[in-house]
């Protein structure tokens, strides 16, 4: 048995859609992120190929939580779903807000206090909200017996976490310790075009997103990215 992990992409990112990937190290997988609840056929047709079932999967690592990224946790039954307790809180609290509100412009500017910069007309935030109510569910994230949370326990060993802030508050993004380093890096990274278009939430802090996909580069990983095919930076 290696002792060193394959990175194996199971869905590419697309323009609405995460990547999810699988790592294998002997009989321990781990997917990192599930994708868009859209994409459930998608990724246990891929699972298939490689002649697997969502009951094999160990762990399911969410980078963070905007519903294209975790809305197919609940897929895998007996997965350990690993999160941020921070990212929780911050991501649940937003959507109540914003699902109990009747003008989710102005309560999603306390979460995104840049938003009005954005110049976005309060007719499409709404669409947005409304869009969001049909994908969000907290039970597609998986039982919460489950849940382990990234600030108490630890990933599997030559799995490390690293800090992403950006695109949200708590974002951190997965490095893997292979002969080619690998950083599964989720929306830190949106794709190798910085201005590649995807339909994503704006940034939480646009500097401090910057800073942070400036920082991942630079260590030179191969990266794969939240939303394009994986690239190894120049």
């Amino acid at each position: 048995m290696s002792d060193e992990w394959l990175v194996d992409p199971l869905l590419e990112g697309n323009a609405y859609s995460s990547s999810c990937t699988l790592l294998t190290r002997g009989a321990c997988r781990v997917v990192v992120d599930s994708g868009l609840s859209l994409e459930e056929r998608a990724l246990a047709a891929a699972l298939h190929e490689r002649r697997l079932d969502p009951g094999d999967i160990y762990a399911v690592i969410n980078t963070h939580l905007h519903v294209d990224h975790c809305g197919n946790n609940a897929m895998f039954p007996h997965a350990l779903i690993f999160m941020s307790l921070e990212e929780w809180r911050w991501t649940d609290a937003f959507y109540r807000a914003i699902f109990n509100s009747h003008s989710p412009e102005h309560v999603a500017a306390e979460f995104y206090t840049e938003l009005p910069s954005y110049g976005l007309k309060p007719r499409m935030i709404r669409s947005v909200a409304r869009l969001a109510r049909l994908f969000w569910s907290p039970e597609r994230l998986g039982g919460q017996d489950r849940f382990r949370w990234i600030e108490r326990s630890a990933l599997p060993d030559g799995l490390e976490i690293v800090p992403s802030p950006g695109h949200t508050p708590f974002h951190f993004s997965v490095r893997i310790a292979t002969s080619v380093p690998t950083l599964v890096a989720g929306d830190a990274v949106l794709a190798e075009d910085p201005n590649a278009n995807v339909r994503t939430m704006i940034p939480y802090s646009r500097s401090q997103f910057l800073a942070t996909r400036a920082a991942l580069l630079r260590r030179g990983d191969r990266i794969i990215p939240g939303h394009g095919p994986a690239f190894s930076p120049t």
